[in-house]
């Protein structure tokens, strides 16, 4: 005996909410191997903000410039200086959905065929979410007029042909990161390097000296808008991950009998070493060196992770859509601690 209409709606909106488990099937719904950003940063570093559709952040650019030597009796100097400026990041949005006819065979049949039924919708939307936010995760928007596209890892950390701190503004944004001009405001550029060779005299290399003068410390204590936690995180493709896992096994002595023995455990400087899947498309073969304390995914309060329940399709009375909707962006605050490194820009 089927169920009334009322009844499937009902019964679909309980199913979501008790994380449908009954089931199985194989799922080849995705080329990825893993959704590193997915998981990383908008499963592990999220942090809820609320007061408008804008984030804001301060940042104090420079010092006043007022020390200087005296002599006895000499005539004060003095002068205003406004070494502040503001950032801004805009709150963007994501969808995803999924629909089902009332009269379809697997409602009136009731029991299992339900609950199966609705979880492969369910779950083929959530696929559908986490390969779009993998994208937007590792990427940046197009350029300045995209105002729908949320900033991701490339928009914040710049890449340049040049060793030093030259990531400055992305390609597309003549005004800058957050409405800051790298141009104007030097200071508010990443780190950055050019390698030949995933050797230890090259690119290891150019990390161990990141690592060293992207490390600062402020003499005066205060308070800092660290927006996440206090972790740091290195992230590569294949061809990076793979070179670096064969020169720790050139430095190892012991190796016993495996022939990967070292896959999956190389380190630089405590940091585990993470395959970015999403990463091997990108042919300049980059590794991102990132202080997750100044670098977390914003998520606009009570809208972090929406699952709407069964709404009528507008001309179709016996079709309903079930809505997942987010508002977020990644938020930086000091890219000056981030780094990346490629083999070409």
């Amino acid at each position: 005996m089927g169920l009334a209409h009322s009844e499937i709606d009902d019964l679909v909106l309980t199913t979501q909410n008790n994380l449908i488990k009954r089931g199985a099937f194989v799922d080849m719904q995705t080329d990825l191997t893993d959704h590193v950003g997915v998981r990383e940063i908008w499963k592990s570093r999220q942090k809820k903000f609320s007061g408008g559709v804008n984030w804001e952040f301060q940042l104090m650019m420079d010092h006043n410039h007022s020390a200087r030597t005296v002599g006895m009796f000499e005539t004060d100097g003095s002068a205003l200086t406004d070494t502040m400026k503001k950032g801004e990041v805009s709150v963007r949005h994501l969808n995803a959905n999924y629909i089902y006819d009332q009269r379809e065979k697997d409602f009136q049949r009731g029991g299992h065929a339900i609950v199966d039924l609705i979880k492969t919708r369910y779950i083929g939307m959530m696929i559908s979410w986490f390969e779009l936010l993998e994208e937007i995760l590792w990427s940046k928007p197009e350029n300045s007029a995209d105002t729908k596209t949320p900033y991701g890892i490339a928009y914040w950390i710049v890449k340049n042909a040049t060793e030093g701190f030259n990531g400055g503004n992305p390609a597309g944004f003549t005004d800058g990161r957050a409405g800051i001009s790298s141009t104007e405001y030097t200071r508010f550029k990443n780190y950055t390097a050019q390698y030949a060779a995933i050797s230890k005299e090259d690119l290891i290399r150019k990390m161990r000296r990141a690592s060293r003068v992207t490390n600062f410390r402020s003499p005066v204590s205060h308070a800092t808008p660290e927006v996440g936690k206090m972790s740091n995180g290195i992230y590569a493709g294949d061809t990076v991950i793979g070179l670096m896992e064969e020169i720790l096994e050139k430095q190892n002595m012991s190796l016993g009998n495996d022939v990967a023995s070292k896959d999956g455990k190389t380190l630089f400087k405590g940091t585990p070493l993470t395959y970015a899947p999403k990463l091997d498309a990108d042919t300049t073969d980059p590794i991102y060196m990132i202080d997750w304390k100044c670098l977390v995914c914003g998520v606009m309060e009570g809208w972090e992770n929406n699952l709407s329940k069964p709404e009528p399709v507008p001309g179709k009375h016996l079709v309903r859509r079930v809505d997942l909707d987010a508002s977020l962006n990644l938020v930086c605050t000091d890219p000056r601690r981030m780094s990346v490194f490629s083999k070409a820009v």
